[in-house]
């Protein structure tokens, strides 16, 4: 009697949807480690929505650029996947704010080495929408 012995193959979508998933995870690890009193210490200029409340209250949202003021890719990253989750005064504001994160995404692809000059390129963050 011989066992039936399956080999779970994996499709081309499965791979890419975990590597892509194990990318989200590991941005997001990486993004943590920004606690509240930092956040709070940040310009403006850091974060890719400010709203004002009717009593004038300042609400940031989704920061993404460090105390100097660069871009920091895990947190970009986790921006973009967060952005839903936003509690948005006016809801205009996040169709400004995803423009804003996918135009630093952009600009983050562009400056990556070109694949075809060199062999060990960094892996590109991917945005579906």
């Amino acid at each position: 009697m011989t066992g039936d012995r399956r080999v779970r193959t994996w499709s081309r979508f499965q791979v890419i949807g975990l590597a892509l998933l194990l990318l989200f995870i590991a941005s997001s690890a990486e993004a943590a480690k920004w606690s509240r009193p930092y956040i709070t210490s940040l310009e403006d200029s850091a974060f890719a929505a400010i709203e004002t409340t009717p009593e004038g209250k300042k609400i940031r949202h989704l920061p993404h650029h460090d105390h100097t003021g660069k871009l920091d890719v895990p947190h970009l990253l986790s921006a973009l996947g967060r952005i839903d989750q936003v509690k948005w005064l006016d809801p205009r504001n996040r169709a400004t704010a995803e423009r804003h994160l996918k135009d630093h995404l952009n600009e983050y692809r562009r400056a990556l080495p070109d694949k075809s000059k060199t062999q060990s390129a960094q892996p590109e963050p991917r945005l579906e929408r």
